[in-house]
C-alpha cells in the first residue's frame, strides 16, 4: 500500500470517529497514529477544532450568552486601526475600517459577557481567570484555536472555535457567517 493511500485510509477513519463523536482517549490514540505515519499537520489540526466543536457543541449551546465570552484576534484589525491598547489587547472604537464592530456590536446585543480583541494567545489565561466564563468562543487560527481549547478545558471552560479562511498574523481572513452563527448558537429548549 502507497504512503498516500495509507494516508488517506487513516485521515478516513479519524474523520469518522470524530464524526459519531468517540471518546477522546480513542481520537487521541488514532491522531498520533497518523502523526507517526507522516499524515499533514494542518489537516490533523482542522479535525481536531472540527471533533471539539462537535462534541462540546451541545453544552456550549446550554450556556446562556451572559456566560459567554468572545475572543477575536488582534490580526483581524484594519492595518491603519486606531483602538486603545488594554490590558488583553485592544478596545475597538467603531471606527469602520473593519468588520469587528458588527460583530462585537452582534454579541453584545446577544448579553455576551465579554467581547475582548486579544494581542495574542498569551492573554487568555488570565483574561479566562480575570471573567470566569462558563463558555468561550474563539478565533483564531488552527495552532491558537487549539492552544485555546486545551487551556480553557483545564479552566472548566466550554469552548467553540472559528477557524480563520486566511492566517498569518496580518491580512487574515474570516468566514463571517460562520461567526455570525456561531455566536447566535443556543439549545432548543
Amino acid at each position: 500500500m502507497s504512503a498516500l493511500s495509507k494516508e488517506s485510509l487513516v485521515m478516513k477513519v479519524i474523520e469518522k470517529l470524530a464524526r459519531v463523536r468517540v471518546g477522546e482517549i480513542a481520537l487521541l490514540k488514532t491522531e498520533q497514529l497518523a502523526t507517526k505515519m507522516g499524515v499533514d499537520e494542518k489537516r490533523l489540526l482542522d479535525l481536531y477544532v472540527k471533533t471539539k466543536n462537535a462534541a462540546h457543541r451541545d453544552r456550549f449551546a446550554s450556556i446562556p450568552f451572559s456566560e459567554r465570552i468572545l475572543l477575536l484576534p488582534q490580526c483581524l484589525r484594519s492595518r491603519d486601526c486606531s483602538a486603545k491598547r488594554n490590558d488583553y489587547g485592544y478596545e475597538c472604537i467603531s471606527c469602520g475600517r473593519c468588520m469587528l464592530p458588527r460583530i462585537i456590536h452582534a454579541a453584545k446585543r446577544l448579553g455576551y459577557k465579554g467581547v475582548f480583541i486579544v494581542s495574542g494567545g498569551s492573554v487568555v489565561q488570565s483574561l479566562l481567570r480575570r471573567v470566569m466564563p462558563k463558555g468561550c468562543l474563539g478565533v483564531a487560527c488552527l495552532h491558537e484555536l487549539v492552544l485555546g481549547s486545551f487551556l480553557a478545558e483545564k479552566m472548566g471552560v466550554v469552548t467553540q472555535g472559528v477557524q480563520l479562511a486566511k492566517d498569518g498574523c496580518v491580512d487574515t481572513v474570516l468566514d463571517w457567517s460562520k461567526l455570525h452563527s456561531a455566536i447566535r448558537l443556543c439549545s432548543s429548549k
